[in-house]
């Protein structure tokens, strides 16, 4: 049986209820919403269907750790087993699918270029597409998906987020903010264009708007997943480091950015980052990187995406055992060095002496460490995150040099 999604796209070997509930699965998914999980329920009852058993593997695959593939293992063998079945559109989805299982993350986004070109009222293929293209630090293909989101999608909630993410993460502010702005009109609860506009407003140096604007906005967070709540609070966090409010972002920290979901990867780094961010600035955190390292141990042999190796290298040098942090640095060098391609460039050219300077950083040899950023500088969104997020390593290198000129470091957050 084939039956007909919300964007008028056929769904193979699907029910009309099962495409109800995939439709549900649509907007959650672009919402951020807290009910993604209903999708493995769903998969579950429906083996031949290949595109829901695909989203079923990417939402597994999207916890970015170890444990994402091993639960999607069984959600990618009913996938292959029914694309037989499967329509053009949908074999294009499961190819880009099997790849991201592959590791092959630029084929996975390649793939999603070329289904979102073909058939752009694939809402669903948008978002995915965006992930890996922020992921793979492609801001060109960010705003591509955005771009066909915006003609087939024109004023549909959660759309423009999307849309003004993309415009912010390639330097077009004002459009980014009044897209966010718009989006907001449209639904209110749209926490990714609260962050889109809360990046415009971080890079334009208006911290005090900042604070205003996100928490103006958080009693939507509630109802959403772990990720954008921890996400949304991390950057009201940073806000309150730039205006000094230093209790304020401990605060934000220890009711927000930890222990809603530890095992999470997306909430180690975003705990990695802003005790890293208050220690540069003279904070005691006390306590806090404890059960943050204890998590991040679990994590340091998984080389999955070098943004999130380079936090865990951190993390084990600045709270970790003797040796732990040059142990990791040795493994990713092998990885590094076994790449070919595009992921060589990113492991190689952009992670390693990014690596290399957290390290150095990290062990008080601050004429490497500036010497390492200056390195991985050209190419360092390839290791992927936005802007604000690796702007980290300009401050990390500000605070090496004022070691070395016993200067202060001018520590800031504006990513200009």
């Amino acid at each position: 049986m084939t039956t007909i999604d919300a964007f008028n796209l056929p769904i193979t070997n699907a029910c009309q209820q099962l495409t109800d509930a995939y439709n549900v699965y649509v907007g959650e998914l672009v919402s951020y919403g807290a009910n993604l999980r209903a999708l493995f329920e769903i998969a579950d009852a429906n083996p031949g269907c290949a595109l829901i058993n695909a989203h079923a593997a990417a939402l597994h695959l999207a916890f970015e750790g170890a444990e994402g593939w091993t639960n999607a293992a069984p959600y990618l063998s009913a996938m292959r087993a029914a694309l037989k079945d499967a329509n053009e559109r949908e074999k294009l989805f499961c190819a880009a699918v099997d790849a991201w299982a592959a590791k092959e993350f630029h084929t996975a986004l390649s793939r999603l270029d070329e289904l979102t070109v073909r058939w752009p009222a694939d809402l669903c293929a948008l978002k995915w597409g965006q992930y890996h293209a922020f992921n793979l630090g492609d801001q060109a293909a960010l705003l591509r998906f955005a771009q066909r989101a915006q003609i087939a999608h024109e004023n549909r909630p959660y759309v423009h987020g999307m849309i003004a993410f993309a415009l912010e993460q390639n330097h077009r502010l004002e459009e980014a903010e009044a897209e966010g702005m718009r989006a907001t009109e449209i639904a209110l609860d749209d926490a990714w264009a609260h962050h889109a506009v809360a990046h415009v407003m971080e890079t334009q140096g208006r911290a005090r708007d900042g604070v205003r604007w996100l928490h103006k906005c958080a009693h939507t967070w509630d109802a959403k997943g772990v990720f954008i709540r921890d996400h949304n609070w991390w950057h009201a966090a940073l806000f309150h480091i730039t205006l000094g409010n230093f209790d304020d972002a401990l605060s934000v920290y220890d009711q927000h950015l930890w222990g809603a979901w530890p095992e999470f990867p997306q909430e180690q780094i975003g705990a990695t980052s802003m005790l890293w961010r208050l220690e540069l600035r003279g904070i005691d955190v006390g306590e806090r990187w404890a059960p943050v390292i204890h998590q991040v141990r679990q994590r340091t042999d998984e080389r999955l995406l070098p943004f999130h190796d380079v936090h865990y290298l951190y993390a084990l040098a600045r709270a970790g055992t003797p040796g732990e942090a040059e142990s990791m640095l040795d493994s990713l060098t092998r990885h590094a060095n076994a790449q070919t391609g595009k992921s060589r460039d990113a492991w190689s050219n952009a992670l390693l002496p990014t690596a290399r300077a957290t390290l150095a950083f990290a062990r008080g040899k601050y004429e490497t460490a500036i010497s390492e950023f200056d390195a991985a500088a050209p190419k360092l969104h390839l290791i992927g995150g936005s802007h604000a997020q690796r702007h980290l390593f300009t401050e990390v290198r500000n605070a090496a040099m004022a070691k070395l000129t016993h200067s202060p470091a001018g520590l800031r957050t504006s990513t200009h």
